[in-house]
């Protein structure tokens, strides 16, 4: 039988938008055009049209630039702010929430390939390869150029990206050891990547570092998330295998706290208590809190226990 006409889904104007979204999606430029074109005489008002047209000049702009696939530094700032900024707000008002991503990770891709012989440098770390490609999650392409820059364990933006990468990509046991590295060579910033790869079980180690941990240290804040990684290992003792391939630096006391919790743990299961007695005291001059933290664990408080 056939169907009654639905003004709202079938009007001439949402048919001209919904075409000119989907031939934005597929690249189409020339046919994405001629929708405007369309659109721009019908309903010049539409509120689709200008962030439609937005899109399109940066496909026109992609096409164009095809054939010198290597864009100098200034062309890749401009394009990325570009990108990050106007192309974003009119990706989502020309395609929908919904759609609007799928196209940005392909403008992600292929600006990052453009990108692809940008080396390191700390100045223009917003458009080294890899960063472009961790916009676009692609989180294999983005470790890759990580392991292109010299010395990138050392480094802290670089390692960022790699715990980011290997986190996304390979899962949390392969993003840990990277992670713990970086909250020590960098905690502000690692504590920001932190907070952005929380997941329902992350966010709660981090709600107990800051509750029960965090605010009794002397350092600033900032500086406290160095520990981060030793109470990891006190609250989720579990994390030892993944974080056993971490390496701390040698002079960082957040460190060697770290590593003497790491003895601690391998001690009780051997159950050497003389020795387990020594690497306590240890714990407890490196940080007072952080060995409380890992009493609480050992010592349950007296109305904590079932009562007879």
């Amino acid at each position: 039988m056939p169907q009654q006409l639905d003004i709202f889904a079938d009007s001439r104007d949402v048919v001209l938008r919904n075409d000119l979204a989907q031939a934005l999606l597929d690249g189409d430029c020339d046919r994405a055009q001629a929708i405007a074109d369309t659109l721009a005489a019908e309903f010049g008002s539409d509120p689709a049209l200008a962030p439609g047209r937005e899109l399109l000049a940066h496909l026109r702009w992609r096409q164009a630039s095809a054939g010198a696939p290597r864009l100098d530094l200034d062309a890749l700032q401009a394009a990325r702010a570009h990108l990050a900024g106007a192309l974003t707000t009119a990706a989502t008002a020309a395609l929908g929430a919904g759609d609007a991503p799928r196209w940005l990770t392909a403008q992600w891709l292929g600006l990052a390939g453009q990108a692809a012989h940008v080396a390191w440098d700390p100045a223009q770390a917003e458009v080294h390869p890899a960063a472009l490609y961790l916009r676009a999650q692609a989180w294999q392409a983005a470790a890759q150029a990580v392991a292109r820059i010299t010395s990138w364990r050392r480094i802290p933006q670089p390692l960022l990206w790699m715990a980011q990468a290997r986190w996304r990509g390979e899962g949390v046991d392969a993003g840990w050891p990277l992670l713990a590295e970086a909250l020590w060579l960098a905690p502000a910033r690692a504590a920001a990547l932190l907070q952005a790869l929380a997941d329902r079980e992350l966010g709660r180690l981090i709600a107990r570092f800051e509750e029960r941990f965090e605010e009794r240290f002397e350092d600033p804040v900032e500086e406290a998330w160095a520990w981060f990684p030793a109470f990891a290992l006190v609250d989720t003792p579990l994390l030892a295998g993944p974080l056993a391939l971490a390496e701390p630096p040698a002079q960082s006391p957040p460190a060697q706290a770290f590593q003497t919790i790491q003895a601690l743990l391998r001690l009780e299961r051997q159950g050497r208590h003389h020795d387990i007695v020594a690497h306590r005291a240890r714990l407890q001059s490196l940080s007072p809190p952080l060995f409380a933290a890992y009493m609480s664990t050992r010592c349950p408080r007296t109305h904590d226990r079932p009562k007879p």
